[in-house]
């Protein structure tokens, strides 16, 4: 009866040691956006009405190399809380619109890859206090 007891406690501890530990694990920017920043010939950002086309490389590359020092959390279907501010962005190449970006309050993101047929839409949690100043590039 002890050893049953014993082994349930056991299960009962890996169980909840495996939920953590999935539900833990962050990604970097770069394993959930795959942009291939050499091809990307424009970057699209939108935020309360303004709109800035970025079209020169080396603003192409500051912001996307900002982009893939976040650390991310996957959601599971959690809803964003309220939000107070968010910036679009969507990324090009070739003037065809591959990859947009939703950032919520800069806390919150949401990816769109407008390749894949199924499962276009992730939603993560921006986790790092190395945030990205969006707003920086609208002007």
């Amino acid at each position: 009866m002890k050893k049953w007891i014993i082994g349930l406690v056991v299960i009962i501890l890996l169980g909840i040691g495996l939920y953590f530990m999935i539900n833990a694990k962050t990604y970097s920017f770069d394993d959930v956006a795959k942009i291939d920043q050499s091809k990307v010939t424009s970057i699209q950002i939108e935020h309360d009405n303004k709109q800035v086309v970025l079209d020169k490389k080396e603003d192409i590359q500051k912001l996307l190399k900002e982009f893939s020092g976040m650390k991310l959390k996957k959601m599971n279907g959690e809803t964003k809380k309220a939000s107070k501010e968010s910036y679009w962005i969507r990324v090009y190449e070739n003037e065809k619109e591959t990859y947009g970006l939703t950032f919520y309050d800069q806390t919150f993101l949401e990816t769109y890859d407008f390749s894949k047929t199924k499962d276009q839409t992730s939603e993560y949690q921006i986790v790092d206090a190395n945030q990205v100043d969006i707003g920086e590039y609208i002007k």
